[in-house]
């Protein structure tokens, strides 16, 4: 460990040397215009933890198809992707195996998409093309965010575009790929509205994996001189087919073959966003989000099912500032209605989730910040499944930190961040014998880290250890009274990493990035102590290269390893590692007047990996989910304004 942060803290500050080295070499030769480095940016957040910044021009530029492939190829998270279509994706960050989606918290301008249940939100109900920005903060938050905010969290910043009168997308690639996108915008004095329809359909790189919605969404923003009122509405038809694990002999024969043609999964979902911001005085606004979500669905997994969602969330927060202080404090307020029919019986569950939390940050020079904040929050859980209980969870978490800025262009932080999670419906519906309910899991992060921002390069540090009290997992471990597994609350666990970065400007034409993460995720007691903990990779690393041809051409290319994990659900690492792999993309990007395009090549040397693997305690043998093969992908996109 010892030799990992010497090696990491020797690249942080070997990159800008080097890059000083060779700005002063070319100099030497030829007259390079000064380029600011701008992405991705990293800034820190409010609890003086990092924040990466994914601009939608980086987006554009890349070529990412989805935004589950953006938070993967430029976002440094690992993903576990068991549909192979996107919208079903565990996002991990610091980490997380099988339970990764719940202790990720995913925003969309600033409001939890969470689901009451195990079920990882849909990221497809976010078209690429309505992203502003993802901003991506590495760490515990929960004292600002609440529930699940433990390994890091996501927030999708949509476009307000007010210009653009008119904007068309057409893609289409491998596997029958076909997406159509179109919006309209309009400005009427004070009032903006618009307008999208998407519709999107591809066979996927698998038998019986065909993935097909319809997509509409639009808003209404309304400007005033002391504030504006925001609504935003989406309504979407998913329909998924699911081709099934396959065995390893089976992936030799044929990794494309499904396991059945029956197993799929159709939904009919819906959202409405109501935000109203008021500004008090020059210094202080008081801003209050509504927003409700509804999910119905039915299909097929080796049985019939019907499954629904209902989600309430209000949040009313004052923002302010005097002297040297600024201050966030509010309240929120969640209410999730789940049920699921299935030829196992019928589970219905009401949570109700309340937040008061209050946080702060003081300036005491123009060098030195000091950042403190404390939460308070409370689940009431109404279950009724096999047996009817009735469980309230209460949790209390605080956070502090500092933040030194060294010279203008050096930063250092350092803070101790609490977290928290409480347990899901379908969590509590499977406990171990004589367990009614599941403990609130708690957690607390120690994180230091730098940053280095100069005109043509920069670079940054930053290592952790989190801690956790009552972990939320799933035990395979099969039982009579349980033949399927139970979740239960794990003795205390530790997770330490560390993630180094760099981006250099070589000239006005040529930007290099790359970025390293390494995580040590092990069970600490039981039976497991020791081993690793499965689906989670210890080293992620990725380098890009941006290059612009022409003024009209650019080009992107990456590469991206991902290291060696276990199968889930093998916890006593039995099976053997899943061995890591590398894959290669290429984007090239052509912009005239108010016509762009793009063509996208994914996995180029088509390298065979797997998108989700799953080892079966009672059959001694481990399933895959094969990933993609190589693909293309070619966008169009013309704007009228």
């Amino acid at each position: 460990m010892r030799r990992r942060i010497s090696l990491l803290l020797f690249l942080f500050f070997l990159i800008p040397i080097v890059a000083r080295t060779a700005v002063v070499a070319n100099s030497l030769s030829t007259s390079i215009p000064t380029v600011i480095v701008t992405a991705p940016k990293k800034k820190f957040s409010l609890t003086s933890g990092q924040k990466t910044i994914i601009s939608k021009e980086q987006l554009s530029e890349t070529g990412v198809a989805n935004l589950a492939q953006a938070l993967q190829n430029l976002g440094g998270i690992q993903l576990q992707d068991t549909s192979g279509n996107g919208s079903q994706v565990m996002l991990s960050m610091r980490g997380f195996g099988a339970n990764a989606n719940s202790n990720t918290l995913l925003l969309v301008n600033g409001i939890p998409l969470t689901n009451p249940d195990m079920a990882p939100p849909d990221l497809n109900i976010i078209p690429l093309l309505e992203i502003e920005s993802i901003e991506i903060i590495a760490g515990s938050e929960s004292v600002l965010y609440g529930d699940q905010a433990v390994g890091g969290v996501i927030n999708i910043i949509t476009r307000k575009d007010k210009n653009k009168k008119i904007d068309l997308t057409c893609i289409v690639g491998s596997y029958n790929q076909r997406y159509c996108y179109a919006t309209l915008n309009h400005q009427y004095t004070h009032t903006h509205f618009n307008v999208s329809v998407a519709k999107n359909s591809t066979d996927n790189y698998r038998d019986h994996s065909r993935y097909s919605q319809d997509m509409l969404l639009g808003g209404l923003n309304y400007t005033y001189l002391t504030g504006h009122i925001n609504l935003d509405y989406t309504l979407a038809n998913e329909n998924m087919q699911f081709p099934g694990a396959l065995s390893a002999a089976q992936v030799k024969s044929n990794r494309r073959q499904a396991t059945n043609d029956i197993d799929f999964f159709k939904d009919h979902n819906g959202s409405i966003y109501l935000q109203h911001e008021q500004k008090l005085n020059s210094t202080w606004a008081l801003a209050t989000d509504l927003t409700e979500r509804i999910m119905h669905g039915n299909g097929v997994l080796f049985s019939p099912f019907t499954q629904s969602r209902t989600s309430y969330y209000v949040k009313s927060q004052l923002n302010g500032a005097w002297n040297n202080t600024t201050l966030e404090t509010g309240v929120d307020l969640q209410t999730d209605y789940y049920q699921l029919n299935s030829v196992f019986g019928t589970t219905k569950d009401a949570l109700q989730k309340y937040g008061v939390f209050a946080i702060s940050n003081i300036f005491l020079n123009p060098k030195l910040n000091f950042s403190l904040g404390a939460r308070g929050a409370e689940q009431n859980n109404q279950l009724r499944s096999f047996s009817t209980t009735n469980n309230i969870n209460r949790v209390a978490t605080t956070t502090i930190g500092t933040t030194y800025q060294f010279t203008p262009a050096i930063a250092f932080y350092l803070r101790r961040a609490g977290s928290f999670r409480f347990p899901k419906a379908d969590e509590n519906a499977s406990t171990p014998p004589g367990v009614n309910g599941l403990q609130t899991q708690r957690g607390v992060a120690y994180e230091a880290g730098a940053d280095m921002m100069r005109e043509t390069y920069s670079s940054s540090l930053g290592i952790y250890q989190l801690n956790l009290i009552d972990e939320i997992t799933f035990d395979p471990t099969q039982t009579p009274q349980r033949p399927f597994g139970v979740n239960k609350n794990l003795d205390p666990t530790v997770r330490r990493g560390m993630t180094v970065s760099g981006k250099y400007h070589w000239n006005d034409r040529v930007l290099l990035d790359s970025q390293y993460n390494y995580v040590n995720a092990r069970f600490q007691s039981g039976v497991d102590s020791g081993n690793r903990i499965p689906l989670v990779s210890e080293n992620i690393w990725r380098a890009g290269m941006t290059y612009h041809l022409t003024s009209h051409w650019n080009a992107y290319s990456e590469a991206i390893y991902t290291g060696n994990q276990f199968a889930d659900s093998d916890n006593g690492n039995i099976a053997g590692k899943i061995g890591g792999y590398t894959t290669y993309n290429l984007n090239l990007h052509y912009t005239y007047s108010h016509f762009t395009a793009s063509l996208h090549i994914n996995n180029i040397f088509n390298k065979y990996y797997y998108f989700y693997t799953v080892y079966q305690p009672s059959l001694r043998s481990e399933f895959f989910y094969p990933a993609t093969g190589r693909n293309f992908a070619l966008t169009m996109n013309y704007v009228f304004e």
